[in-house]
């Protein structure tokens, strides 16, 4: 490994928001990181609490992969009796929630 390599960024990020059960994504979500992005997230929905807001402000691509991720997150956050809702999308992903018809299940802001 170079030194290039050793500093390159990784294409997604998720961070824990500002305010308490804010998970922020960033970057671009692909079958290729989907496994290191699930066990992100359930790291960070386990010091979540009762409801979960998506921050997707950030998230410039997401493929079905990723969507089927958030879907997953949602059943089994409703199995435990808590929920989960977008706060903010950025245009390019709210055309792919429009366009699969997944943004009323996560309460997508108009």
């Amino acid at each position: 490994m170079n030194d290039h390599d050793a500093h390159k960024e990784v294409p997604w990020r998720l961070t824990a928001g500002s305010d308490p059960g804010v998970i922020a994504f960033s970057g671009e979500i692909d079958f290729s990181v989907t496994p290191a992005v699930r066990e992100r997230l359930w790291e960070l929905v386990g010091k979540a609490g009762k409801h979960i807001e998506l921050d997707l402000a950030d998230l410039t691509y997401i493929d079905s992969s990723g969507l089927a991720l958030l879907l997953e997150l949602r059943k089994q956050l409703a199995e435990a009796d808590r929920t989960v809702a977008i706060r903010s999308i950025s245009p390019q992903v709210r055309k792919l929630f429009n366009l699969t018809q997944l943004s009323d299940l996560f309460g997508l802001p108009d």
